[in-house]
Order: structure tokens, then sequence, then C-alpha cells
């Protein structure tokens, strides 16, 4: 009986696999291959073996890249992800209006991420930018920092373009509140439970692996992030906002080095491994909520 569903497992499983190693695990292998070459994107890349890393790690670039990827990571961790699980669990209390809310909260991810930087360009400017106006207008007659361009606030600036917009992670943490029987929390409530106490006992342990998952997807997005830094700072001043995406970008675009940036690429691929280990590890995903 096994060995007959195992055929049609096979069957049904084969086109998604297929797919899966054209489009996803061929790409991957050829950053790992390419990334000991030295290659231009047309020629042959020629095998020249951990030259592309030894040049990588010995750059004071890479060094604030990796710091500056990794402090963002940690934001995504301990302030991007909590604050919307905090949205989550008001709006879960469905109180008078909360569809209204949800729905503005899930309006900055419908504008383009290029949209938002142009738009946060215009309010970081420093002479008729929106912030300093505002500052100007409460008192602080010499508000005129050029915020995405001053070392001391470039990186903070950037940061906040991100850091509060955290739609996705309120959708799959409501999503699963949402499906928590209503009978638990009359149980509780029978018990003499407060708000608090539901929240804390039931919500909570009940949401390990959507937290998990958000964190996961939160991070990923971290890595990844190129758009809104390229277009608001491209990783400036100096290297104050520089992260491995826009790294290994400006290697292509400025001197072709796609050995090169694969070799970036590769380094940023194995701290996505690290952190899903870690993410599954102290989560516990492969296991039921209730255990």
């Amino acid at each position: 009986m096994k060995k007959h569903y195992t055929k049609y497992i096979v069957i049904y499983l084969s086109p998604a696999l297929l797919i899966f190693a054209l489009i996803y695990l061929y790409p991957l292998l050829s950053v790992f291959v390419t990334s000991f070459t030295r290659w231009d994107g047309y020629s042959t890349p020629v095998f020249i073996g951990l030259k592309n890393f030894t040049k990588l790690f010995a750059m004071p670039a890479f060094h604030n890249a990796v710091k500056n990827t990794l402090i963002w990571a940690l934001c995504a961790i301990f302030i991007h992800v909590p604050f919307g699980l905090c949205v989550a669990l008001v709006l879960s209390k469905k109180l008078r209006g909360w569809r209204f809310c949800r729905a503005v909260f899930l309006i900055p991810n419908i504008v383009a991420p290029s949209a938002m930087a142009l738009l946060f360009v215009f309010i970081f400017k420093p002479d008729e930018g929106i912030l300093n106006s505002l500052l100007r207008m409460i008192g602080f007659t010499n508000a005129y920092n050029n915020w995405l361009f001053n070392t001391a606030t470039a990186f903070g600036s950037v940061t906040m373009i991100w850091l509060f917009y955290a739609a996705v992670v309120t959708i799959i943490v409501l999503s699963d509140l949402l499906s928590v029987s209503t009978e638990l929390y009359e149980s509780a409530r029978i018990d003499g439970a407060s708000p608090w106490q539901i929240d804390r006992y039931i919500n909570l342990p009940l949401l390990r692996k959507a937290m998990g998952a958000c964190i996961i997807i939160a991070v990923a997005a971290v890595f990844k992030k190129f758009d809104i830094i390229y277009l608001t700072t491209n990783g400036g001043p100096g290297n104050a906002t520089m992260t491995l995406s826009v790294m290994m970008v400006n290697a292509i675009t400025n001197t072709m080095s796609y050995g090169y940036a694969n070799a970036i690429a590769a380094v940023l691929v194995m701290m996505g491994i690290f952190v899903m280990g870690v993410c599954n590890r102290v989560f516990k995903m492969g296991k039921s909520a209730y255990e």
C-alpha cells in the first residue's frame, strides 16, 4: 500500500520539483560555483579559488555592511515583529472600527518600495522637507539637517522608512489569533483571567510558530532589502548605510565583477540559512503549537 501511494506522490510532486530545480536550485548552485571564479558575466568564468572571499573579508566596507545588515536584522526581530504582534493583539479584540484600522495599517504595503523611498527623500530634505519644516514650526529654527546624508542620522533615517511597516507580520499573527476557538477564551474568563493574562498565557504560546515564521520573513526581507537603500542613500554617506545587497549590486554595475558579487551573495545566503536554523530551533517550528 505504501509503495502504491509513493508512486503517485512522486508523479504529483515531479512538476513542482522540476520547476524548483530550474528556477531556484540551479541559479543558487551557480552563485556558489561562480563565487570561486573571476567572471564578468559574458566570458567564460576562470577559477581563482578563494581570492574573491579573501578580498571581500579584507574590505572595511564589507565589515560595515555586515554590521549594518545584522543591526537591521536585530531591529526586525526585536522591534518590527513585536510591533506587528502588538497591533495584531489589539485588532484581535475587535474593538469599534478595528476593520478600518486594519485596512489603514495595510495601505503602506500597497505602495511600491521605490515610491516609498522617493517619498521619504522628500520628507527628509534639508530645506523644504516635511520633517525639518515641522521642527521649525515648533521652535527649532535651525532645523535644516540633511537627514539622509549626515553620517550621524543616515542610518536611523533609513531604518525608520521600513521599521514600523509591519503589516505582513500583523496579518499572519491576526489570522492565527482569529482561528483560536472562542471557547478557550470563555473558559479563561470564567476562571477569572484578565485580557492581559489571556494574551500572556494563551495567545502568545499559541503564536509560537507564527512568530517564528514572521521573524524568518522579516529577517529575509532585511537581508535582501535593496531598493529603499539604493534610492535614498546608495549605502552612503561613506558606508554608513551600506548593506550586503547594495554592495553586491554595486560590484556588478560599477565593475562588472559577477564572481565577486556572487561571493557576497553566497555570504548572504549562508547568513539566511543560519537565521532559519536558529528560528527553527528556538521556535520549534517542526512541532505542534500545543507541544
